[in-house]
Parts: structure tokens; sequence; C-alpha cells
């Protein structure tokens, strides 16, 4: 019988582009089905990935009653403990930022209480998308105590008025707490506040990046702080750093060169991108083009990927405009049924090409100009990769290759229909990425500076002088993890941090204990089995 685990049930909110709010509303108990938790038939997705934030409720982290004695320091019986469990993280909220590099996840919990709630007479709640009354003593004992029937009524009504009250803000920003006092709003909890926390850290972060002066940045530069971080892809990637350098140093009517990036999910396109944007300390904007709608239509428009941009830039315009916007899975674009998809194709072009883009409504007023901006496109393009293969009668004739040759990649964007030849012109540059190789894959987790391994290794050295290994059986197992899912090294982080949760919370009890932590094959398999010594 598998062990029982608890954990706490949140409603995912999405705030922004990687960034979601979730918010507790119950405890689930239930068995462990691989990453999920299954009660009474019903399964709870635990959140282990970034796309499991799709899901409109998710489990954080779940734990066994053991685990909830050692957290809590207390020795009670379960109903007690689990109880205690929930009243803790009841009013805390879960921000999650999602790496613009990995699918690692960054979770920062956000206390909901206000300490001044004592002063207000009632507080109206969201809860599982209805509205709600809490009632502080006072109000509560006015209520019991009152005797007329017809008094009550009117108490009563005037509760329902408050709810009344707080579905019409509600329509207006999406509203977790309202404070009332005699009826009138006194004080307001939205995403929008919370998300201000969080600014304070982010500008000063900002501030720190800006210090870089420009004289700093250089085509070497550049270069080598991507391949510090992405690893093969040689001639990709010294072509990139030409063009995108050459962009940063353009001026006006000078022009700039858009590039296409075609090749496998998990190969590296996008921490190409990302960690050049870094490097350039210029505003970076990674957007889903199969998921854009035209203006008009529920759902994300130019329009608001420029005002994203534009706020990602403080706001400074010409700033915006000499940032990077980054449209992955182009491809998708093309197997849509949808007629405007074919219309938000030719509104990318034209932003491609560079024009004037007006931005109007409630919050701003600008006109967008976007023939200085950093264009990159990137998608996998199966299609092109089946090459024709000249073989004897009966036999399959196709066969998946990764064509290097940018003629050859153009010929075959235009005849499998991803482009006409007038569209793919907009484009300058194309760069393939192949495949990785298993030995490429071992590099990335040894000393690629965005491996979790690495930064585990210097975590531990740090904070408690000790050594992290990893047998070779360790990284073969990872690797056939990902050969037998099918998966890019997105998820590489993950099954690295998956692999180090127990003997992380073990160094944590007794953290001058030990010198070196060893992972072996067998961690892989069951993250409890590791070496302490």
């Amino acid at each position: 019988m598998q062990e029982i685990r608890y954990g706490i049930n949140y409603k995912v909110v999405k705030v922004k582009d990687k960034k979601y709010l979730l918010f507790p509303v119950s405890l689930v108990k239930g068995e462990c089905d691989g990453y999920d938790l299954v009660e009474n038939n019903h399964t709870h997705k635990v959140l282990s990935f970034a796309s499991d934030l799709k899901s409109k409720y998710v489990l954080d982290n779940v734990y066994s009653l053991e685990e909830l004695k050692t957290i809590y320091d207390i020795e009670e019986e379960e109903e007690f403990l689990t109880g205690y469990f929930f009243e803790d993280k009841k009013d805390k909220a879960v921000l999650v930022e999602i790496h613009k590099d990995f699918d690692a996840m960054k979770k920062t919990e956000i206390d909901l209480k206000n300490t001044e709630l004592t002063n207000y007479g009632a507080t109206c709640l969201m809860d599982k998308d209805k509205p709600s009354i809490l009632l502080n003593e006072n109000l509560l004992e006015e209520l019991t105590s009152t005797e007329d029937i017809h008094q009550m009524k009117v108490l009563l009504e005037k509760y329902r008025n408050m709810i009344g009250s707080f579905k019409e803000i509600n329509k207006k920003e999406k509203v977790t707490r309202i404070y009332l006092q005699n009826g009138k709003v006194k004080s307001v909890d939205t995403l929008k506040s919370i998300e201000q926390r969080r600014n304070v850290v982010e500008k000063k972060e900002t501030l720190k990046k800006e210090e870089k002066s420009s004289s700093d940045i250089s085509y070497i530069g550049l270069r080598n702080a991507i391949k510090e971080k992405v690893f093969s892809h040689v001639e990709e990637i010294d072509t990139f750093a030409d063009k995108l350098y050459m962009n940063y140093t353009a001026e006006e009517g000078e022009g700039i060169e858009s590039i296409l990036l075609v090749g496998p999910t998990g190969v590296g396109k996008t921490e190409t991108v990302s960690a050049a944007c870094e490097y350039l300390n210029i505003p970076y904007l990674s957007v889903n083009a199969s998921n854009l709608v035209p203006q008009g239509i529920v759902g994300t428009s130019m329009e608001d990927v420029m005002i994203s941009l534009y706020e990602l830039a403080g706001r400074d315009l010409e700033k915006a405009e000499r940032g990077l916007i980054f449209l992955d899975e182009f491809d998708k674009l093309n197997k849509s049924i949808l007629d405007y998809k074919k219309a938000i194709k030719s509104i990318l072009l034209t932003f491609t090409t560079g024009g004037d883009f007006p931005v109007r409504n409630d919050d701003y007023s600008f006109t967008y100009h976007s023939k200085m901006t950093n264009k990159v496109f990137a998608g996998v393009f199966e299609d092109i990769m089946e090459q024709d293969k000249k073989l004897g009668f009966g036999q399959d004739n196709k066969e998946k290759s990764l064509l290097k040759d940018e003629k050859e990649i153009r010929e075959r964007l235009i005849k499998k229909g991803y482009f006409t030849k007038e569209e793919l012109s907009r484009i300058s540059t194309i760069l393939g990425y192949e495949e990785l190789t298993r030995e490429i894959k071992k590099e990335i987790i040894l000393k690629s500076k965005l491996s979790e391994y690495i930064k585990k290794k210097n975590r531990y050295k740090r904070q408690f002088n000790i050594d992290l290994i990893l047998e070779d059986s360790f990284i073969d197992a990872i690797l056939d993890t990902l050969e037998k899912e099918q998966t890019g090294m997105r998820v590489v982080n993950n099954l690295l941090k998956k692999s180090m949760d127990y003997a992380e919370k073990e160094i944590l009890e007794c953290p001058k204990k030990y010198k070196s932590l060893l992972l072996t094959r067998d961690t892989v398999v069951n993250n409890r089995n590791f070496y302490l010594s």
C-alpha cells in the first residue's frame, strides 16, 4: 500500500507571461501516482513542470505525515496536524515565476493577511470563483444577538449588498479581498497590488543590470555569453551573435536584420536568444506565436505584446523599440485551420519589415515603431526535416535530418507551404539547429551555466562545504529518461532538482555533519537513494 500524502490544492491565476499566482483552496489527502496525487479516484496534478500551470487547479508540494511532523516540529495525530498544515497555508498565495531560459520555476510565498483586519467591519473574499463575506467578532455578535427577525433580515440584506458591490469592483480588475467599513470600501487587495509588492525588488535588480556600460558590450563578449549556456551549434551561434550585435549597434536608418531559428524542441533555440538579451541588457519578450490573435478577438494581440515590451522597458518607448521580440512556435501558424491565424502571420511579417502600430486603450496611448526592433522567429518546422532517400523498391523513402544549408532550408520552407517566397524574403538570416548528441547533453549537465547541477554544486559548497558528486551512471540514467520520454533538455533541471530533494532535507537537518553528496543511477529511480558522508 502506498504512503498517504497531503498537499494544498491551489487555484491557478495567470498574472502575465511566465508569472502565475496560486491561491489556496483546500487540503487534499491521497496516494502518489507518478507526479500526481489520487484522492477517491480523482487525480490532482502536483506542480512539477511549468506546463502544469495550464491546469485550473494544482497541488504544490506534497508531504507525508512524518514530513509534516518534522516541518512543524509537532507530535500530534493526523487530524490535528493536517488541520494545522492547512491553517498555516490558507492565507498564503504562491507567486510562481518561470525562468525565461528553462522551465525552472521560482516560488515566492505571499502573505494575504492584513494586520488591520480587525479594524474593518467585514471582509469580502473570492472563494472558488464565488464571493463571500467574512464578519468580525463584533458584527457576528450583532447578528446572532438580534431577536427581531425583521432586523436580522435587514442586516443580512446589508451584507448581500456588500457582495453585490464586490462583484461590480471585481468586474474591473481581478480582486482577491476587499475590506469594508459601514458598507463602504476601505481597502482592496488585487492581483495588481500583489504584483506591486514584487516590483520594488525587480526595480532594484533592473538598476543593477543597467550599471553595465554599453562600452563593455562586444561581439566576442556576446558570442561567449551565449556559448557559456548553449552548447553545440558553434557556427549558428557565431552568426546569431554577429547579426544581433550589428542590430544592437545600428543607428536609425541603418536597418535591422531578422532571424529565423529552425530545429527540434529542447536544443537551445530559446536559450540562445535569452542569453544574448541578458548580456546586451535589452528588453526581451518571448511570445508563443501560435497563441496570438488579431485585435478585437479575446486573447493576446500584437498590441498586448507591444504593451508588455513597453512595460519591461520601464515605459521607455525608445528603449522598448530597440528591444527584442522572440516569436516561438511560428511553424504552428500554418497548421491552424482558423482564418485569423493567416491574418496574424501577415501582421507579424509587416511588423518584421518595420511599421507604425498605434496602441490605444484605457491605460496607454502611443505609436510603436517596429523598424529598429529585433525580431527572432523560431519553430520546429518538422516537415522540412523529411528528406528523400534513394533506396531500393519497397523501402521507406523518408528520413529525418535537419538541413544545414540556408539556401536549402529556404527552398524547403517554401515547398512545404510554411512561407511564400515573398514572405520569407523579409527574414534576413535562417539558422538550422540540429538534434543534440548524447555527449553534448552530458556536457550541458556538467558545464552549462544554466545547469541545475552547477548551481547546486556551487551552493552546497558555499553554504554547507559539501562536494556534490555525480556518478557517470547518474547522468546516463537522466539521459535515458529523456530518451524514453522523448523530451528535450528543458526538463533536465527539473529531473536534477527532484533527484536532490530528499538529500537536501537531510543536509538541512545536520548542515555541518557531511562533506560530500554522491548521486548514482539508483537516485534517479528513487531519490531517497543517495550517499552522504
